[in-house]
C-alpha cells in the first residue's frame, strides 16, 4: 500500500502469521527489540496480535514489510502510542527474516513509515528508543533523520547486565 525504493508496507494478514511467529520465537531477533522478558509465543498469541491490527484500531498502526523483489513478509513496523493532542508517536520496527538484514530494507521501511506519519497522519514528531548495543538500528535511524536526544543509563537488563537506552527523535520541519 505504501511503497518505498525497496519495500512495500501493507496490512498484516493471516498468511504472515507463521513467519511472524518464527520471528517472535527467535531469541537473537527479540533481544534487540524488546525490553521485557523474552518468552515463547504460540500461534494463539500471535493470532490475537494480528486480530487486533485493523483499520479500526486508532491507537496503533502496524504494517507488514515485504520487499519489492518479491519476499512476501520479512518483518513489521508501525507507529505506537500515538498522541493525537501533541501529534507524536513512537516508531517500532522488526526485520525478523535474518537474511533480509543489512540490505537497506529496514532503512527504506523507516523512511516510508516516516512519510506516512508526517504526510498522511499529520504528526509533528516521531520518537524511538534503541538499546545502545543495537548499532545497526542506531545507524538506520540516523540515516532516516533521527537525532539522539538523550541516554537512559542502565535502563535495560539483559543477559546478566544493564544496558543504556538511546532516545532518538525526528521532527517534521
Amino acid at each position: 500500500m505504501y511503497q518505498g525504493k525497496k519495500v512495500l508496507l501493507r496490512a498484516l494478514d493471516n498468511s504472515d502469521l507463521m513467519a511472524s511467529l518464527d520471528h517472535m520465537n527467535d531469541y537473537e531477533t527479540m533481544r534487540g527489540v524488546t525490553s521485557g522478558l523474552i518468552l515463547p509465543s504460540n500461534v494463539d498469541d500471535e493470532a490475537r496480535f494480528f486480530s487486533a491490527q485493523s483499520r479500526s484500531n486508532r491507537g496503533e498502526y502496524q504494517f507488514a514489510i515485504e520487499t519489492l523483489e518479491g519476499r512476501r513478509y520479512i518483518g513489521r513496523c508501525g507507529l505506537i502510542h500515538v498522541d493525537w493532542k501533541n501529534r507524536l508517536a513512537e516508531l517500532a520496527i522488526l526485520i525478523g527474516e535474518k537474511n533480509a538484514r543489512g540490505q537497506g530494507f529496514g532503512t527504506d521501511a523507516v523512511d516510508v513509515l516516516c512519510r506516512f506519519a508526517f504526510e498522511e497522519m499529520g504528526l509533528h514528531k516521531l520518537s524511538v528508543r534503541v538499546f545502545a548495543f543495537n548499532t545497526a538500528a542506531l545507524r538506520c535511524y540516523e540515516k532516516c533523520g533521527f537525532e539522539r536526544e538523550g541516554v537512559l543509563k542502565k535502563e535495560y537488563f539483559r543477559e546478566g547486565k544493564f544496558h543504556d537506552v538511546i532516545c532518538m527523535g525526528r521532527i517534521n520541519e
